[in-house]
């Protein structure tokens, strides 16, 4: 009987150091804009959409304790009625770790403003990857895998792949059931998909392979190479920006990055900040005045 209990808790402690789920997710239910009502059902929404991002498993591959992927996921409840239809918005950040180092590299900021579902208190959290079941899943399991898409290509090229898949099933199966699948729309959850699966766009996915893998991670290792590989990235970027301009996901990666930018370049040599300057302002005309500092 001992020797059952002593395997037992090696095989629970093997499955919980190597087996554990992907996410490590700050989630947070805002309801300042509904003052005066039972808060209640928030307060276990939050508990339970913090449950179901951390504690399910999204991909087959293993994950440690420290690889876990860091993410926020901020539940704006705009108005709610009293039978639980809720109008909310959600705002999503993702980030990755930096190969060798403490820091943690932001790759994708959005605000989704077209979150409408309805909740009671204690709804199961109802999940199925191949099929409809319940609208506010059906959103965060898209979101889910469309972290994992992008972690992944930052890791190897086009490593996403089935992760940006997985979210076209989620798409046509949940495009009828609520609000920020259309097409017709600008800036949704459909074009997010459509950017990262459309092959004409690959430069923007070759930007998050080149930048993060060959540039960032090598910071530790050789730092001048490192910077000539984000500088060719942009500057491959750049190119696909002037032949087709205005993409979403093109637009979100200065969202996210446009403070990282300055600060990867405000050590390197004049002749790189300058390149560097020159690039940026192009690309991200609005934050100009941010890149200038490289050259001041």
């Amino acid at each position: 009987m001992k020797q059952l209990l002593i395997c037992i808790l090696i095989l629970s402690g093997f499955i919980n150091t190597c087996f554990p789920q992907e996410f490590k997710a700050r989630v947070t239910v805002n309801t300042q804009k509904i003052p005066g009502t039972d808060k209640t059902p928030f307060t276990t929404l939050e508990q339970e959409l913090t449950t179901f991002i951390n504690e399910r498993k999204w991909s087959n591959h293993n994950f440690k304790n420290e690889e876990k992927i860091e993410c926020n996921v901020n539940l704006v409840i705009e108005s709610a009625t009293q039978d639980g239809k809720c109008f909310a918005k959600l705002m999503l950040q993702l980030s990755r770790p930096v190969y060798n180092s403490s820091y943690s590299s932001s790759i994708f900021a959005f605000q989704d403003n077209d979150v409408n579902f309805i909740y009671t208190l204690n709804q199961p959290f109802e999940y199925d990857n191949n099929s409809f079941q319940w609208t506010l899943t059906s959103i965060i399991g898209f979101y889910m895998n469309f972290f994992l898409g992008l972690e992944f290509d930052t890791f190897s090229s086009q490593g996403g792949n089935s992760y940006f898949s997985q979210c076209q099933t989620i798409l046509n199966y949940a495009q009828s059931q609520g609000t920020g699948w259309d097409p017709k729309e600008k800036r949704n959850r459909y074009w997010l998909l459509e950017n990262m699966s459309n092959p004409s766009y690959n430069a923007i996915r070759s930007f998050y392979y080149t930048y993060h893998r060959l540039g960032l991670d090598l910071m530790h290792k050789d730092i001048d190479q490192a910077l000539n590989n984000i500088l060719k990235a942009m500057e491959e970027l750049n190119e696909f920006n002037k032949a087709k301009y205005g993409i979403l996901m093109y637009t979100l990666i200065f969202t996210a990055k446009s403070d990282e930018f300055v600060n990867v370049f405000s050590g390197a040599s004049e002749e790189k900040r300058n390149r560097a300057y020159e690039l940026l302002k192009q690309m991200d005309p609005l934050n100009e005045s941010k890149y200038a500092k490289l050259v001041k």
